[in-house]
């Protein structure tokens, strides 16, 4: 979903932080560029016509068999006023309408196949979800829209979550289709939302905290942890003045902190186990399945860390001032990293290699994107100033050597053979410094790309980008750099953001700021 940086809407919506030029997942489309001859090269045809005129951002791409392809996306009206429409995709058709004012919005999506099967695309109606208000509303009625911009159903006043919250998560069946939605009220009412029937049906009321989980509600009502299934129905309860939980892999038990300290509760079990702390507790997470471990802080006001091993109920201490903790698997190793803080002092960096001793990494780091391995060990940014950083592999016989200086931030979505980094960052626009993952060899550098339009395929070797940026205008050269043929293939100009459809056939939508050619535009691959 999209909407102001620090809310988001639904989870699994691209550009859920507000990433300024949102580009989605290459995934189907880099595919079908992938060339099956050698020495093949790839060319990207451009539409030839817009599909709907005027300046739009935020695009989100949507799509059922009964209304086809579709985006929606915010569409400037005059300086400082925008309305949310629709615009289908469909060939030969200019169908636009407008879903008025909106904070925060989704729609039904195509989804990848596995395997070379074919895309998953719903066989009910399309439906769009918004959230009515002005970008940075902190509640609004929910409304739920047809294909043709007919209201269907409203639910009022549903709050909006802060940041990593969801606003609205959904449920699934047994076949992984989307059943309903999930929202919470400003009243405290958690509430199920089917778009099809139009029905709204009540899982909690006085919710102070909800998240759906493992077929599950887990809920704080009243100061309690309350456990519902599906339809609402209570299955168990606990604690008195809970404040924090955390769910365990497969959802067999949850930790939780109340009143009276550190709790878990074994689904099915008759009352919760007490896990002694000798102050007070916070910040229950647990880290790994097998074997199941769950950290804390054993004295919340000192941030005094301890991970206990489920299975053997041994603990370990790792001292004061830790203000995060991340578990890791590598090459068969289980690996958990910390980052402490103490009054006058540099933030530091720790790794601890199973049942070892914690190593220095380095000081002060930033884990932007978590934590990141290649071949012989991890990549972090250390030396951090708020702003830039240095880029480096780092391994426990080698410690740390510098990759990148002046690093700013990663690209997005996923490659097992690349990474991109930023560097030498002003204003939003840098120098994308592309590597090879096993050999931390430099594969791409392009100057003057925005910062936040670096986006890797999540099922192909592709990256995206959008470079020669203009700050006067807001746009730049939309490219695709195609490693499997060694291409970057300039698509279009004035670009803002753009994402992939990948169904009925595999392309991208994109958005035109230029004012002889503003508007959405369509590009697909031709081999």
């Amino acid at each position: 979903m999209y909407g102001r940086k620090t809310r988001v809407f639904w989870w699994a919506a691209s550009g859920g932080k507000g990433r300024r030029g949102a580009l989605a997942a290459f995934s189907a489309f880099a595919a079908a560029m992938l060339p099956a001859c050698s020495g093949c090269q790839v060319d990207i045809e451009r539409s030839t016509a817009t599909h709907a005129d005027g300046v739009y951002r935020g695009l989100l791409v949507g799509g059922t068999e009964p209304d086809g392809a579709f985006v929606v996306a915010r569409r400037a009206r005059a300086p400082g006023d925008e309305e949310l429409v629709f615009v289908s995709l469909a060939e030969g058709e200019r169908r636009t309408c407008s879903l008025g004012k909106a904070a925060l919005y989704t729609a039904i999506q195509p989804y990848p196949g596995f395997a070379g099967a074919e895309p998953r695309v719903d066989a009910r109606p399309a439906r769009i979800l918004t959230i009515e208000g002005d970008l940075g509303a902190e509640s609004g009625d929910l409304r739920v829209f047809d294909a043709s911009c007919a209201e269907r159903l409203r639910v009022p006043s549903v709050a909006v979550a802060v940041w990593p919250r969801p606003t609205v998560s959904l449920t699934q069946d047994a076949n992984g289709n989307l059943e309903a939605y999930v929202a919470r009220t400003t009243s405290g009412e958690v509430v199920t939302i089917d778009p099809w029937a139009g029905s709204v049906h009540t899982i909690s009321e006085n919710a102070s905290f909800w998240t759906y989980s493992y077929d599950k509600f887990w809920v704080i009502e009243g100061g309690s942890l309350v456990v519902r299934d599906r339809d609402g129905k209570i299955s168990q309860t606990a604690g008195a003045g809970v404040t924090e939980i955390a769910i365990a892999p497969f959802g067999d038990e949850v930790a939780y902190v109340d009143g009276n300290g550190l709790w878990v509760l074994k689904l099915g079990e008759s009352g919760p186990m007490a896990i002694p702390t000798p102050a007070a507790p916070c910040k229950p997470e647990y880290l790994t399945s097998s074997p199941l471990k769950l950290a804390y802080r054993e004295d919340c006001a000192a941030g005094v860390l301890a991970v206990l091993d489920r299975q053997t109920g041994d603990e370990r201490v790792f001292g004061s001032g830790v203000t995060s903790v991340r578990s890791y698997g590598f090459q068969g190793s289980s690996w958990l990293f910390f980052e402490r803080e103490e009054p006058g002092k540099k933030r530091e960096l720790w790794a601890v290699l199973e049942a070892g001793e914690p190593v220095l990494v380095g000081t002060d780091p930033k884990l932007d994107l978590g934590i990141r391995s290649h071949e012989e060990g991890f990549l972090f940014t250390l030396d951090h100033d708020g702003t830039t950083g240095t880029l480096g592999k780092w391994t426990l016989e080698g410690g740390f050597t510098p990759l990148l200086e002046g690093y700013a931030g990663g690209g997005a979505g996923l490659s097992s053979s690349y990474f991109a980094a930023l560097a030498d960052v002003k204003e939003d626009v840098g120098t994308l410094v592309v590597f090879n993952r096993a050999t931390l060899a430099e594969a791409l550098r392009v100057p003057r790309v925005h910062r936040q339009t670096p986006w890797f395929s999540q099922q192909a070797p592709a990256l995206g980008y959008v470079h020669d940026w203009d700050d006067t205008l807001g746009a730049g050269t939309l490219t695709a750099w195609i490693p499997a043929t060694e291409q970057q293939i300039d698509i279009d100009t004035g670009v803002t953001e753009f994402e992939e459809f990948i169904w009925p056939e595999p392309g991208i939508v994109y958005a035109v700021c230029t004012p002889e050619r503003a508007g959405l535009w369509t590009a697909y691959p031709d081999l």
